[in-house]
């Protein structure tokens, strides 16, 4: 039975175009004829496949071009899954083909490589799918995971960012430039272009982030470096039990040993600690739940609980019968999918921690305990993160929060909170303040659009120069219009291949093409205004360097490859303009 989808002909474009405001991979599909049976079979199995919700299907849409539509779809769908940054906008058009119907597809790309493989499996699995057999294997993550960005910020920053419309330029793996000309804002991760190098510094520290808090009158944590095991026992012996354990200079958990009552514990916790840093700390351990109160501004806008891995009772099963029936949980198998284990096992940790209680895996807990069977309390360590209402939160916690940010210089701070509860008053607890990360993670499952509000609220109502674009037809039409702009500059700035003029001064060497040229334009920080020149060749084959524009004008002889450019901005302007804001003005000028 012949692939209902083949695929060829992929063009990896870097700029925006169809619709698509991002890099983008395009490519010629050619559908066999299916009926109503294979799209269902499709549907029902991507929905089995794909985290996402299929798109819905439009009134009257073909069978052909569903089937098109949805391979596009999951195409993106699975880079997202795999924390590749695309956006959720895809194209698929109809063509006029010899061999049947025929259509373009327009993918949305944060990696060339990674989206034609993202695309390959979109393709098989559809086919697949339609002829009733098993999907391909899911072996995407091990082979998209080397080309996502490390960490889970910059993933959701791009991500949120497109979803708002915002102009994004990509520098390397982490560094995300959020609007255009003197609106640019940049970020790595939640480090922005306005958190100081100093508190950077401080952060890294725990024990200078401890010595800072207490010496300001706020609760940091009682511990002390130790530079040898012995060194570590005596610490402990001398601060009390319980303590913790753990790196100086290490975040995400990395290290730490929670909750140690004896000396065997310690000694084994400064072993591990030792393996991932030469700084260990041996602190006082507080009773209760890590509270991460995230800052921006000076305002908490985000507070999660943290569980360490465990188990609830239910006053009938034992604790390993729990384990495996939680073992069973979306949670829980969304990381088997993704890593290829579970987290939540009764090992050796988990047993030690029963026995410290004098319990093993067949105690019973009572319906609502809380059983602890982890050390520490990352998601990446079997955990999970809560939601926690800001209304749920003593107004002094909340002060807390903001006062710590601010002492150590952050814009962007988790501070994170040990409390035994959150809405209680830390003047009245013993609670106590672990850590303050500079960079703190945002998490996996935040609340709806916290991102999309940060970025706003970073880069303001205007994040856009205005900018308008030049496309000459051919190179008679290219040089007349770069000495037109030379003879009677634009107000702001200009940019081509030959370079960027600012101010009236030229600021550059030449660029390999006028693409690369209106690119760097786009992220100075001195234009006020932009006026770019292409040849309508680079758009053909590259694309648009920004996504919107006020104006574009093409200008020059009127040939195919002029009337294929016409058509492909003015499809991509109509389908950007659908999505928010007013739609880009196309012109067309004669010679």
């Amino acid at each position: 039975m012949p692939d209902l989808l083949t695929i060829d002909n992929l063009r990896h474009r870097r700029g925006c175009c169809f619709g698509v405001p991002q890099s983008t991979l395009v490519a010629r599909c050619t559908v066999a004829p299916c009926d109503e049976d294979a799209i269902g079979r499709i549907e029902e199995g991507l929905v089995e496949l794909l985290e996402e919700p299929l798109p819905p299907r439009p009134e009257g849409e073909a069978a052909d071009l569903r089937a098109a539509s949805l391979c596009a779809f999951a195409a993106g769908a699975v880079q997202r899954e795999n924390r590749l940054p695309v956006a959720t906008a895809y194209s698929v058009q109809a063509l006029q083909g010899q061999a049947g119907p025929m259509v373009r597809l327009a993918v949305p790309s944060a990696e060339e490589v990674a989206c034609a493989q993202a695309l390959q499996w979109a393709q098989a699995a559809v086919n697949a799918l339609a002829a009733g057999l098993p999907p391909p294997g899911d072996d995407m993550r091990a082979k998209l995971k080397p080309h996502a960005p490390p960490g889970l910020n910059t993933f959701h920053i791009v991500s949120a960012a497109l979803a708002v419309g915002l102009p994004v330029q990509r520098i390397g793996t982490t560094l995300t430039l959020l609007g255009t000309g003197c609106h640019t804002r940049a970020m790595d991760s939640t480090l922005t272009d306005a958190t100081p190098a100093l508190g950077t510094k401080l952060a890294k520290s725990k024990a200078d982030t401890a010595r800072m808090l207490r010496q300001a009158g706020l609760p940091g944590g009682n511990n002390r470096l130790v530079a040898t095991e012995e060194l570590a026992l005596q610490a402990a012996a001398g601060i009390g039990y319980p303590v913790v354990v753990k790196p100086d200079d290490q975040e995400q958990g990395r290290g730490v040993s929670a909750d140690l009552r004896d000396a065997a514990a310690v000694s084994r916790a400064y072993a591990a600690a030792r393996q991932v840093s030469d700084r260990v700390l041996v602190e006082k351990w507080a009773p209760g739940f890590t509270h991460r109160l995230t800052v921006f501004n000076g305002k908490v806008v985000r507070i999660t609980r943290r569980i360490a891995g465990g188990v609830t009772g239910d006053g009938t099963r034992t604790v390993g019968q729990l384990v495996a029936a939680a073992q069973q949980l979306e949670q829980h198998r969304r990381t088997l999918r993704r890593l290829g284990r579970v987290l939540l096992v009764v090992d050796e940790e988990a047993l030690g921690l029963l026995a410290q209680d004098g319990r093993d895996a067949t105690y019973v807990p009572a319906a609502g305990e809380y059983v602890r069977l982890r050390r520490r309390d990352n998601i990446n360590a079997g955990g999970e993160n809560q939601l926690v209402p800001l209304d749920g939160v003593h107004p002094d916690n909340l002060q807390l929060a903001v006062d710590a940010a601010s002492l150590l210089y952050l814009d962007f701070a988790g501070i994170d909170l040990i409390t035994t509860d959150i809405a209680q008053s830390w003047l009245g607890t013993a609670a106590l303040i672990c850590e303050v990360n500079a960079q703190p993670q945002l998490g996996t499952r935040s609340e709806a659009g916290l991102y999309e509000r940060l970025l706003q609220e970073l880069v303001g109502k205007t994040p856009r120069v205005p900018a308008n674009l030049l496309i000459a037809a051919d190179d008679t039409a290219l040089a007349a219009a770069f000495a037109r702009l030379q003879a009677q500059p634009p107000a702001g700035a200009y940019s081509a291949a030959h370079g960027l003029w600012v101010g009236g001064r030229r600021a550059t060497e030449p660029f390999k093409n006028g693409f690369l040229a209106a690119r760097a334009l786009l992220r100075r920080r001195d234009v006020t205004s932009a006026t770019c020149l292409m040849a309508a060749e680079e758009v053909e084959r590259l694309g648009l360097p920004l996504d919107k524009w006020d104006r574009i004008v093409i200008e020059g002889v009127s040939n195919p490859r002029t009337v294929r450019v016409a058509a492909m901005v003015r499809d991509h302007a109509a389908r950007i303009g659908t999505r928010g804001g007013a739609a880009t003005t196309v012109e067309q000028e004669p010679a």
